[in-house]
Formats: C-alpha cells, structure tokens, sequence
C-alpha cells in the first residue's frame, strides 16, 4: 500500500511464490494473506487464473513459453515451460516431465549444512560453502576441536 500524507491509497499486490525446486507455486486466494494456496506447476500459464489477482497467468513476468518440445514433439507433460525450460510438478521428472518420481529431498535427508538435488530415482547431498563432508554430515571449515587438560 502507498502512502500520502499519512493515509493509504492504490492497489496491494497479492502474495505469490514460486518453488521450482520442489514443483509448486503459492499464492493468496482471495483478499486475505492468512491463508495461501499451493497448487502444481502445471497451473501456471493455463489458462485459468488461480490466484486472487491472476498472478499465476503473468506471462511476461513468469516467463511463460510454449518452446518446449523437444524433438521428439513431447511437450512439458506434467509441469511448466518457463523461460524455454520445462519445470515439473512434484513427482515428475525427465526432459519433459514425464517420468514418475518421487522428490527424496523433500523427506530432508541430507545434513542442516547441505542442499539436496533430487535426481530421478535418486539424490544427492553436498555441503554448503564454508562446510565440508559428505552432505549427510558436514562440519563447519573453520570448526576447532579444543583439549582440556588439568
């Protein structure tokens, strides 16, 4: 909300996020910001504004292509092309979406001090910068083991 002279005037702009990591996108769905919805990729661009203010259909802004075919001529099955680049729903993974598989990362298994990259059937842990292991434990770089002796 913009202000002048102390009051409030204009249009609020609704909450809206994007996770393409983890396949969903959220936003409110009506006037109030208590309570947001998530739905799938694949919503987005439809067609069919979801959220409040029809953020989710912002073509320019989300970069919403249709560009996504490979040679083949399968499209982005099930999940987005944004920016030339087909983003699957959670579940889905492959070129064009069209491989079940399930998001291991989001079950945390990797170390508080390391990002998990789902893979299909499979993932991978590697600790952040600053950190070192193996991703399912990592150890600050710059950690001291102290002795004590009396």
């Amino acid at each position: 909300v913009h202000a002048q002279g102390g009051i409030g005037f204009g249009i609020r702009k609704e909450i809206f996020f994007l996770n393409l990591e983890d396949g969903y996108f959220g936003c409110q769905v009506n006037e109030s910001t208590e309570v947001l919805q998530l739905y799938e990729l694949s919503r987005i661009c439809d067609g069919t504004p979801d959220c409040y203010r029809g953020s989710d259909e912002l073509r320019r802004e989300l970069k919403c292509t249709n560009d996504c075919h490979k040679k083949d001529n399968v499209r982005c099955q099930n999940g987005a092309c944004l920016d030339s680049q087909c983003h699957c729903n959670d579940g889905y993974g492959g070129c064009s979406c069209e491989v079940p598989d399930e998001n291991e990362c989001k079950y945390r298994p990797c170390d508080v001090f390391a990002h998990c990259t789902n893979s299909l059937g499979s993932f991978h842990c590697s600790c952040f910068p600053g950190y070192q292991g193996d991703g399912f434990y990592c150890q600050g770089s710059c950690s001291r083991r102290y002795r004590f002796w009396n």
